[in-house]
Parts: structure tokens; sequence; C-alpha cells
């Protein structure tokens, strides 16, 4: 009877020296990705515009012609010229192309803040400082400054942009105009995104 007892009791505590406490180290992993995409895949473009060539004396800032670009899909408005600046308009040749701004690499099915900078005016290729310039007087965005862009499934969207334009002003430049001259004008504008 004594080796039977043995026997159960070797058992119990080979099954006790199995059942122990064994750790391991385990990874944890993160994918840092903070970096949006936004590309031009549509400059924003006035179109072909003739510019007075004998600007008016004096011309004074609420007087001069303006167009306006919508970034929503609706005709360019050109405002004109008023009082002393009457021989001052601008004249729509051939139209005009609001920008698309394409958003890639952020997160699917979420959204965007979309904020414009401060523009810089349009100047002639040539960069000669005597003639006018084009003033880029605000950024129109679509979605709206400062509001929410709903994006895809792949975390992609798009951003419209349009602008205000007018001539340069004399008076309130302090300074005497020269005329327009032919060329391509050309200007900046910044659109950000964040979360």
């Amino acid at each position: 009877m004594k080796n039977v007892t043995k026997k159960l009791s070797g058992v119990t505590l080979g099954l006790m020296m199995i059942g122990g406490v064994h750790a391991d180290t385990f990874n944890a992993t993160a994918t840092v990705s903070s970096a949006i995409t936004l590309v031009e895949t549509t400059p924003l473009d006035l179109g072909t515009l003739f510019l007075p060539t004998t600007p008016a004396a004096n011309c004074v800032l609420a007087n001069v012609s303006d167009i306006t670009i919508s970034a929503v899909g609706a005709a360019a408005v050109i405002g004109a010229a008023t009082n002393n600046c009457a021989n001052a308009d601008i004249v729509s040749l051939a139209p005009e192309t609001p920008g698309v701004i394409t958003v890639t690499g952020a997160s699917p099915f979420g959204s965007v803040i979309v904020t414009s900078g401060t523009p810089t005016d349009l100047i002639h290729s040539s960069g000669n400082p005597s003639l006018p310039t084009i003033i880029f007087g605000s950024v129109v965005t679509n979605p709206l400054t400062a509001n929410s862009l709903t994006l895809d499934a792949n975390g992609d969207g798009a951003i419209t942009v349009g602008g205000v334009f007018r001539l340069e002003d004399g008076a309130a430049e302090n300074t005497t105009l020269t005329a327009y001259a032919d060329g391509v004008y050309t200007g900046t504008y910044d659109i950000s995104v964040s979360y």
C-alpha cells in the first residue's frame, strides 16, 4: 500500500511543475502618417482679359473695375468701373477657370478644415515694377475657408478655388500708373488643411 501512495504523490508534484508561470514580451506598433498631400489639379485662371491701356487719372479703389471668379461653378462677374475710372473696365475675352486642389492621404471618411492664406498680386512675366499689377483681393474656396471638407473612402477630396481681382488703383497705391502690358500675369495663393 505504501508504494501506491508514493506514485500518486509523484504525479501530483509533476503537474505542479508543468503549470508554472511563463512571461513573454510583445510589440505594440503605430504607423505615423502626418503628411496630407495637396496637389493643384486645375490651375486658377482668370482667362484672357482686356485691360485698359490708358488708366484713368486719380482712379480710387471704390471706382475701379473688378472680376470675381466663383468657386461654385457660376460664371465670373465683372464689376464695372465708375466715375473717373469709367474708361478702366475689365473685359473678358476668354472664359475663366476656377482652380481645383486635390487632397490625398487624409483619414478615410474623415474631414479636414480648409484655410486660405493671403494671396499675392498678379505681376507681369517681365517683372517690370513700373507695370501695374492685377490686385488679388481675396481667395474664395469651396468649401469656404474655416469650414470642413468631407473626405471619401480613400481619404481624398477636392477644394475649388476662385477669388476677387481688381485693377490697380493709382490713388490708393500713391503712384502714377502706366498701361497694362500684353502677356501673362501671375500671382500666388495658399491653401492648407488640418484635422
